[in-house]
């Protein structure tokens, strides 16, 4: 399946309009968590991030940032996927800035004027994350589903990948305890190897529908982090070309409209 990504040439440069905090922490955000674990942001613009604490209680690097994105997928009769992106200067919510989220919404749209919500909200160890479609805009309405997109980065971008054998053998025992555990619908669960080839698009990996997922890097210094799907909402893994998941990932979540019309259905992130 090809997917392609709309394009928004053209448009001029915007500013963010959701309400926003003043305190230095949190300069620029209108959703700010942060514990022992994590550190979780929505911009004023919309991007929105996870960050991995040490266990000392800062982020252990930028480069491996989990990157969260709301957007609108429109699948076309010859099965391609367009990816709509949230346009920044459309977000808007009643709500204040908040450091502890609960049932804070905001809303949006994308190019075509179909227009989603996202409903935040701060649990035990994590953050669940929701959001449905509100309206199509311009765009065919049966054609289109609300998605969120948990974008796993590059575990090793900071590390050169040693030729010399005695130092490979070192880096081979650092990554062993690697791994991507996934929990499907079926209630079978399989354990992938992050080092070697994968193919995401294959049915082996995405099967039933995948419910619940377990990120395991060393590079993460003995966090695991967590993605979860409640009834009604299912996970899928995807990467731009087949290669070790290592290398970088997503994990994208969408509800069954059919089974939860109201957007109840929830993606809940932890860090533990």
């Amino acid at each position: 399946m090809t997917v392609a990504v709309a394009a928004l040439s053209g448009l001029s440069p915007v500013s963010a309009e959701l309400p926003m905090f003043n305190e230095k922490d949190w300069l620029g955000y209108f959703i700010g968590v942060e514990t022992n674990d994590f550190k979780f942001g929505v911009g004023a613009d919309g991007k929105t991030t996870l960050k991995i604490n040490r266990k000392k209680g800062d982020p252990i690097n930028n480069k491996l940032t989990v990157v969260v994105d709301f957007q609108i997928e429109e699948t076309k009769p010859d099965g391609k996927i367009t990816i709509y992106k949230l346009l920044p200067e459309t977000l808007e919510s009643s709500q204040k800035p908040t450091n502890k989220p609960e049932k804070t919404v905001f809303r949006g749209k994308v190019k075509g004027d179909a227009a989603f919500e996202v409903t935040v909200d701060e649990t035990r160890g994590g953050i669940a994350l929701g959001g449905r479609l509100l309206d199509p805009g311009t765009l065919a309405k049966d054609s289109l589903r609300f998605t969120i997109s948990v974008k796993i980065p590059n575990a090793y971008a900071d590390v050169d990948k040693p030729e010399d054998k005695k130092k490979m053998k070192a880096f081979e025992d650092r990554i062993k305890e690697d791994r991507v555990q996934l929990a499907y619908a079926d209630k079978k669960r399989s354990k992938l190897s992050t080092s070697e080839s994968i193919d995401t698009g294959s049915k082996e990996i995405n099967g039933a529908g995948i419910t619940a997922a377990e990120v395991e890097f060393s590079t993460y210094q003995g966090k695991k982090l967590g993605v979860l799907a409640s009834p009604n909402s299912m996970l899928s893994l995807s990467a731009k070309q087949p290669g070790p998941l290592q290398d970088g990932f997503a994990i994208s979540w969408t509800a069954d409209t059919a089974t939860d019309p109201q957007g109840a259905a929830r993606l809940n992130i932890e860090v533990k």
